[in-house]
């Protein structure tokens, strides 16, 4: 449970809203469409739109209907304002599995915190050697490759001094 103190630090940040939000469009199930508070419709348009994991259905408008609108200011903010029609992205759930969620689910159980607790002590001192110590904490190239050989290096670089320091056994 959170301490109640942050629940009315969160109020204060609050201002108000500039610009319509999701909630101000009516949808009609019927037809599956929404109507914008300008009155004009928005229609089906895509089904599986993808964004960082998650599925939207995309509704648009017509271009007349936005073109000569009043509330275009309120409705369409920053680069969403050079498109010709309002675009309305409903979410409608995850896109498959979602990793990290079960990543969470899976450190979170008891054998998970058992291991994990080993990974501290084992590989999390090589990763802080490797940026800390040797000041390689950001990858120079770009694309896969490049940048899995550049990490094949630093991993070099971290084992050529473990046999530097402690010596080379042949067990």
């Amino acid at each position: 449970m959170r301490d109640p103190r942050y629940d009315e630090w969160r109020k204060q940040g609050k201002t108000t809203r500039t610009y319509f939000a999701r909630e101000d469009f009516i949808y009609h199930e019927d037809s599956d469409e929404y109507v914008c508070p300008n009155g004009k419709i928005l229609r089906f348009k895509t089904k599986h739109h993808v964004i960082k994991g998650t599925v939207y259905r995309t509704y648009h408008t017509q271009e007349q209907d936005c073109r000569g609108c009043t509330l275009r200011e309120k409705c369409l903010t920053g680069k969403a304002r050079s498109p010709k029609t309002k675009c309305l992205m409903i979410p409608i759930g995850p896109d498959g599995i979602n990793l990290t969620k079960l990543m969470v689910e899976k450190i979170d159980s008891e054998e998970g915190r058992k291991i994990y607790s080993h990974r501290m002590k084992i590989v999390e001192p090589v990763f802080g050697n490797i940026r800390i110590n040797k000041h390689l904490d950001r990858f120079t190239l770009r694309g896969k490759i490049k940048v899995n050989i550049q990490w094949l290096l630093y991993c070099m670089v971290h084992n050529i001094e473990k046999i530097m320091n402690f010596g080379y056994s042949f067990a």
